[in-house]
């Protein structure tokens, strides 16, 4: 009969233990990620480009990637991209149809009145002085982004 109470307890004292470290058990989270050589920043993925192109090749670049020229929705995104371009100029995904037309990104959303942009071109760029804009036919680097994967 003590054995028979010894081996029950045992049982239970297992389970109870087994019960315990499973509900201790860390959830997983979701694991985000950016294809390699992609630069993850807040929930997005960037590829800054060593090739050069105009703007119109440069999108097509992007999107056989999976992405568009970049569109940036802060000034934070904007300093990122400022950071990482290095001394190249890179497209990014901002044009408008003629100079009386307002600015849009390629997702035809409009520019947000937080960004300015120098020159008079129909497609926009980054320099060393922020966002400017020029003809869509200069060959230049690119920048590209997209959700980050889940």
């Amino acid at each position: 009969c003590q054995v028979m109470l010894a081996v029950l307890f045992t049982a239970l004292s297992i389970t109870a233990i087994a019960f315990a470290v499973q509900a201790f058990q860390p959830h997983a989270q979701p694991c985000f990620q950016c294809p390699f050589d992609w630069i993850r920043y807040r929930g997005k993925c960037y590829y800054f480009s060593e090739a050069e192109g105009n703007w119109t090749s440069s999108q097509e670049n992007c999107s056989a990637l999976g992405a568009s020229l970049a569109m940036l929705d802060s000034m934070e995104d904007l300093s990122f991209v400022m950071r990482y371009k290095g001394i190249s100029e890179h497209w990014i995904g901002l044009l408008r149809d003629n100079e009386e037309q307002p600015w849009q990104w390629v997702n035809l959303s409009p520019l947000s009145h937080l960004f300015r942009i120098h020159g008079g071109g129909l497609c926009a760029y980054l320099d060393d002085n922020g966002l400017s804009s020029s003809h869509c036919s200069t060959e230049r680097n690119w920048i590209c982004n997209k959700q980050e994967l889940q």
